[in-house]
């Protein structure tokens, strides 16, 4: 049952364009969180908390109120690589399918004349016999008009098999060779065969390898993506006892946006 829907966490499709307004948002129907992330970045840096001198990743697993199989992530990580070399792992769409586990396929499929909103269409594989390859397009807005800082928002435009997903990447320049990530991703999965706990424990692990796939790739840029792969799953295993932990304590959790 590997990372069924959950894969679909991947899909932060982080690609760098021409500057918009900070606050702004991809267009298509708002989630429950849309209004929220926007209010987020509306009083960043406030917002932003440091990760500490970390090699790993830090997570937290949030829930939503009367929606057992909303999942969400709020995910920080310290990268060793200036910010430069990080935008440039996110803008290699051409590799995300080797970078990203179960991808299948991803490509841009509409861009705005100024090139700053776009759309992307996915294929995931879904890693139960029964069940079809997943589909889905996420509709984007990537804003880099401040030096030293990269905000990257996507939202789902069309899928079969989600109901929502909204996210929030925020890069920082932290020094020259540094930079902090912050992501926050949620989305919110059609019914399916599997149980909400299933979903959840597949899109938090999955969530969890995507960072660690970018933050290893921006870091050990001379790694071929096979040697990535492998060693973000190895990480990751390893987090087993931090996962359970983080499904544990999500319903304490709620977004924090005041």
């Amino acid at each position: 049952m590997k990372r069924f829907l959950g894969a679909l966490a991947l899909a932060s499709a982080w690609l760098a364009v021409d500057a918009q307004p900070l606050v702004a948002k991809p267009e298509q129907p708002d989630s429950a969180y849309t209004e929220k992330l926007a209010r987020i970045l509306k009083r960043w840096p406030s917002a932003r908390r440091d990760v500490g001198a970390t090699d790993g990743v830090e997570l937290a697993c949030i829930a939503t109120a009367d929606a057992d199989a909303y999942v969400g992530t709020l995910r920080r990580a310290r990268i060793k690589a200036p910010i430069a070399s990080v935008e440039d792992v996110i803008d290699d769409v051409a590799h995300y399918k080797e970078l990203f586990p179960d991808t299948v396929d991803v490509r841009v499929v509409s861009r705005s004349s100024d090139g700053a909103r776009f759309v992307t269409a996915w294929e995931q594989r879904v890693p139960v016999f029964f069940l079809p390859n997943v589909t889905y397009q996420l509709s984007h807005l990537v804003d880099k008009s401040m030096p030293g800082r990269g905000v990257y928002r996507y939202k789902l435009l069309r899928s079969d098999a989600l109901a929502a997903s909204d996210g929030l990447v925020v890069l920082e320049s932290v020094g020259p060779g540094a930079t902090q990530l912050t992501e926050y991703g949620f989305f919110n999965a059609l019914p399916n065969p599997l149980p909400a706990s299933a979903v959840w424990r597949e899109g938090v692990r999955a969530a969890l390898i995507s960072v660690l796939a970018l933050k290893l790739r921006a870091e050990n840029p001379s790694w071929n993506y096979a040697r990535i792969a492998i060693e973000a799953e190895r990480i990751a295993l390893g987090e087993a006892a931090r996962l359970d932990q983080c499904l544990a304590d999500r319903q304490a959790n709620r977004l924090q946006e005041d």
